[in-house]
């Protein structure tokens, strides 16, 4: 009979195969080989270094960071598993979908998901496979997860950005986009919380349609989901969308363009000695504005004049030999809240959450150009993208108390490689990871992510 036998030499515990056998009468016992130690209740075992081999080596870290916080948003319930690869793969790695395979196998990505590895045309077929009754009810279990974080229907921020794409089966006239290149784009309206960023919903639009057409539409959205408090920039408001925002009974602060009439009206009336001084003064985190306010369209009409931002455009002005208008310095915001002009003021010009959206969904997650051709593969980009930026938006909640953003944390995650092993003589197989960094280390702490070598 073969059994292991525990071998107690000191406070160490030694495992050895051995073999029982009567001789003369008596069981003995015949010793076969040395198996290892035993550690803390387990075996520990015993392989000679020449023998050892590693089969592979994948980035895992950051993987396993962002599969769990796709977990919580119950992302991972999603069936279309290939899709979902390519959320991940868009906050990890900018490259196309043609090279994608290539990297992927050397990554846990399709290890997380439970999947072989997809091949490119299967990648490309995933961006049709989200339907947009999946993505609302994908939305929805999201939102239900913000909330528990945030009360996000207390306010929103809205924003609109420009993206090109390469079809040439849509009729879509070339525009100049806010980058002022010319070419066929499309825009994309952006709704996320006002405290933490996190994403509400995102709509497309035609590019050719303008802000304020489109803000009918996202309030209408935010409406539906309860939402009535917004903050936008300039360009999505009018005297009509006013009149819109308090139809629907919106409490909304806004950038407003400035136009002959406001101007004749509102801002060539202020008394620039009157207005610099201490009395109207609001300080920001970079800067400090002076500020007047009027009544205007049941709400207030705030009067910004920013003496830096006076400066620098005049500086430019004479570079340029061009006479300075008499507006130059000043801006406009319009809101109808119970808030302070001060706070309004505060609340608008501090707002970062949607410039930083927009951000990371232009730079990290690579959003233009879209190098696709088919209209539904179009919007599958996008809503890969938009999932991409909600693991990223609570990820970045998460590492606040680190003051550590997502994408700092996920480079730091880079390098944090899984080692396949093999024992050649026995055919055993192991893991282990590369030895953490102390700033790794926190990291996966704070979300969650438990690492056993």
């Amino acid at each position: 009979m073969v059994f292991i036998r525990k071998i107690k030499v000191g406070e160490k515990v030694y495992l050895a195969e051995v073999k029982s056998y009567r001789e003369n009468g008596k069981i003995r016992q015949k010793f076969i080989r040395y198996l290892g130690r035993e550690v803390n209740g387990k075996a520990v075992k015993r392989v000679l270094t020449s023998d050892i081999q590693a089969t592979n080596v994948k980035q895992s870290l950051d993987v396993l960071a962002i599969d769990k916080i796709a977990e919580e948003l119950k992302l991972k319930e999603i069936p279309h598993k290939p899709a979902l690869s390519l959320a991940y793969s868009q906050l990890l790695e900018k490259r196309s979908i043609t090279k994608l395979e290539d990297w992927m196998r050397y990554t846990e990505i399709p290890d997380v998901l439970g999947i072989a590895l997809p091949s490119v045309k299967e990648l490309y077929e995933s961006l049709a496979d989200i339907n947009e009754e999946d993505f609302d009810k994908i939305n929805d279990e999201m939102f239900s997860v913000f909330e528990s974080y945030e009360n996000i229907k207390e306010s929103a921020i809205i924003d609109i950005t420009d993206t090109y794409f390469s079809g040439t089966n849509f009729n879509i006239k070339k525009r100049k986009g806010k980058d002022e290149k010319i070419s066929k784009l499309i825009q994309i309206g952006l709704a996320v919380s006002f405290k933490n960023g996190f994403p509400i919903f995102h709509k497309k639009y035609h590019g050719n349609l303008s802000g304020i057409d489109i803000f009918k539409d996202m309030s209408i959205e935010l409406k539906n989901k309860g939402i009535s408090s917004m903050i936008m920039d300039r360009g999505m408001l009018s005297k009509e969308n006013i009149e819109v925002a308090l139809g629907l009974k919106f409490e909304i602060i806004a950038g407003m363009k400035k136009n002959q009439n406001l101007i004749k009206d509102f801002i060539l009336p202020v008394n620039r000695d009157e207005i610099y001084t201490k009395k109207y003064r609001v300080k920001l985190k970079n800067t400090e504005v002076f500020i007047k306010t009027y009544d205007y369209m049941k709400g207030k009409l705030i009067i910004v004049y920013n003496p830096s931002l006076e400066v620098m455009k005049k500086s430019l002005n004479f570079n340029k030999d061009l006479d300075s208008a008499s507006d130059i310095g000043y801006s406009l915001i319009y809101h109808n809240t119970k808030y302070s002009s001060e706070e309004v003021v505060r609340n608008y010009f501090d707002k970062e959450m949607v410039e930083r959206a927009f951000k990371h969904i232009k730079g990290v997650l690579n959003l233009r150009p879209i190098r696709v051709w088919l209209s539904n593969h179009i919007e599958g980009h996008i809503k890969i993208c938009y999932l991409a930026y909600a693991i990223l938006s609570l990820m970045n909640f998460k590492l606040k108390k680190l003051k550590i953003s997502a994408v700092d944390a996920l480079n730091s995650l880079k390098h944090g490689y899984k080692i396949n092993l093999k024992d050649n003589s026995s055919g055993f197989e192991w893991s282990i990871y590369v030895p953490l960094e102390p700033k790794q280390k926190k990291i996966l702490k704070e979300l969650g992510v438990v690492v056993k070598n």
